[in-house]
């Protein structure tokens, strides 16, 4: 058994960070943080890595991306404490990693097209997450510091195009790899609206937990649904009829 493949094992690694996390964030113990936080995409893109290699199209480079720029983005959001530019650094390191998820999901669904079959389910999503990420915005923009203004409106935009772009891959994949996608973007999008309430508009109790868990359940779903995608039998043997 290849211990870099085991699920089982993964994920009680990847959960033990997230508690690790959660726990420094609460009491500040910057020490553990640092340990825990980086160790949540570390293992995850391990994980990936070693389970999709076998396939190594555009589309899980592009969701490997994604991850490498939100272990980014986490160690930059480390270290606000010490000079809120870093702050900054993780918005744009989050706006790509948004980008390449985003970018996934339209070559997936380019992959697979099917023109307008099913297409009412993701424009009724769409226009929910679009219309959310609207007003959510609109209540936001009064409280940002000027040089912010714009940044955060780029992230938004971002990564509404991400959860749009997951809801569009309905019928275009499998339903196990499009659930377990589309609801793991929705919870990064609640994970970074709570990140967002929490530093411009309210301080939230227990925070971190608001903030970290729906953030790492949602990066997980998103790993484990391109997995979904790409290992599923049919589209193996598809694939392996297509290179002979």
């Amino acid at each position: 058994m290849d211990l870099r493949k085991n699920t089982l094992l993964n994920g009680t690694l990847y959960l033990l960070a997230l508690v690790g996390t959660c726990l420094a964030q609460l009491k500040g113990l910057h020490v553990l943080e640092f340990v825990c936080k980086p160790l949540l995409m570390l293992i995850l893109s391990s994980w990936f890595f070693f389970n999709s290699r076998r396939v190594g199209d555009r589309f899980t480079l592009l969701v490997q991306a994604g991850l490498f720029f939100s272990l980014i983005g986490d160690v930059a959001l480390m270290f606000t404490y010490v000079d809120d530019f870093n702050f900054l650094v993780g918005l744009g390191s989050f706006f790509l990693a948004q980008l390449c998820y985003a970018f996934a999901f339209a070559q997936n669904i380019a992959d697979v097209g099917g023109g307008m079959d099913g297409i009412l389910v993701p424009l009724v999503i769409a226009f929910g997450i679009g219309t959310y990420a609207f007003f959510f915005t609109w209540d936001l923009m009064p409280h940002l510091e000027e040089d912010l203004g714009i940044p955060v409106v780029a992230y938004v935009i971002a990564l509404t195009l991400m959860g749009m772009l997951s809801a569009f891959r309905f019928r275009r994949t499998y339903p196990r790899s499009f659930w377990l996608v589309l609801i793991g973007a929705l919870l990064i999008i609640l994970s970074d609206s709570a990140l967002a309430w929490d530093r411009f508009r309210f301080p939230l109790r227990w925070s971190p937990i608001w903030i970290m868990v729906p953030y790492a359940i949602g990066q997980f779903m998103i790993a484990a649904g391109g997995l979904a995608h790409v290992l599923d039998p049919d589209n193996l043997r598809r694939r392996e009829a297509m290179t002979t």
